[in-house]
């Protein structure tokens, strides 16, 4: 059975008031919402009672002592949304929102990235920068977790992600749809002088936290980039090197071919 199936026991926690607001404006199928029931809590949960109205969301209404209990992050906010709409998306539905968009697709592989607040800090990097999807791999690599959840701020509920089993079957497969793929890596060129087409669809793919993007990923890839460093410390935290280098293929080191 798949984690993201429709048994009650694996509904998927949301916590923490933004992420939760987030979801509730997301338009997500919600199964219930447990929150405080002190009467100082402030506007934020205010509007998420109010939201939660609007769309006939059954509130439960315990102290905050029984909410932790029920965290997974222990940094609830006093508020817990549980989803009963856990499916991921695929590729082609990435796709495809590219081109309802009328945007080429831009997609982010993760190769067994494995903190899951890494995981939520480069999905909200990706949602800021209007990436259409993130792919990760079912083994190695962080879940999509109440901790990533938080730590991307809301953005896991606005971006599509998928599952894969095998990182290298899913690039054989984007290469066969024209994807270009660029992996970041500290011996890549330099980013600054690398220039990509952005009429071509692509998938940038970053590395584990210790180990980079494997060597038969880097074998498989089309380009590979570094971003220039010139302090005592070798490496960047992998999802502060995701946001520079989106930064650089998105905004600014655009080649119009």
């Amino acid at each position: 059975m798949s984690r993201f199936s429709r048994n009650k026991s694996t509904l998927r926690q949301i916590e923490g008031r933004h992420s939760v607001i987030e979801t509730l404006l997301s338009q997500k199928k919600v199964s219930h919402i447990d929150i405080s029931n002190s009467s100082d809590e402030g506007n934020e949960i205010q509007k998420i009672i109010a939201l939660a109205k609007e769309s006939n969301i059954n509130l439960n209404f315990l102290d905050k002592k029984n909410i932790e209990k029920k965290s997974a992050t222990k940094k609830s906010q006093g508020v817990i949304l549980y989803l009963d709409d856990n499916h991921q998306s695929s590729i082609e539905d990435m796709i495809f929102l590219a081109d309802k968009k009328k945007e080429v697709p831009f997609l982010i592989i993760l190769d067994r990235v494995q903190d899951p607040h890494n995981l939520g800090a480069i999905a909200r990097s990706a949602e800021v920068f209007g990436i259409h999807g993130i792919i990760v791999p079912s083994k190695e690599s962080a879940k999509i977790s109440p901790g990533a959840i938080r730590a991307s701020s809301g953005a896991l509920e606005h971006i599509n992600f998928t599952i894969v089993n095998s990182i290298n079957k899913s690039i054989n497969y984007l290469k066969k749809l024209n994807f270009q793929i660029i992996s970041l890596d500290m011996e890549g060129k330099d980013i600054n002088n690398f220039k990509i087409d952005k009429l071509i669809p692509t998938a940038l793919i970053v590395g584990s936290e210790h180990n980079g993007v494997s060597k038969t990923i880097i074998e498989n890839s089309d380009y590979i980039v570094s971003i220039p460093m010139k302090g005592e410390i070798s490496s960047l935290n992998v999802s502060v090197a995701t946001g520079i280098t989106l930064y650089e293929l998105c905004a600014k080191n655009i080649h119009n071919g």
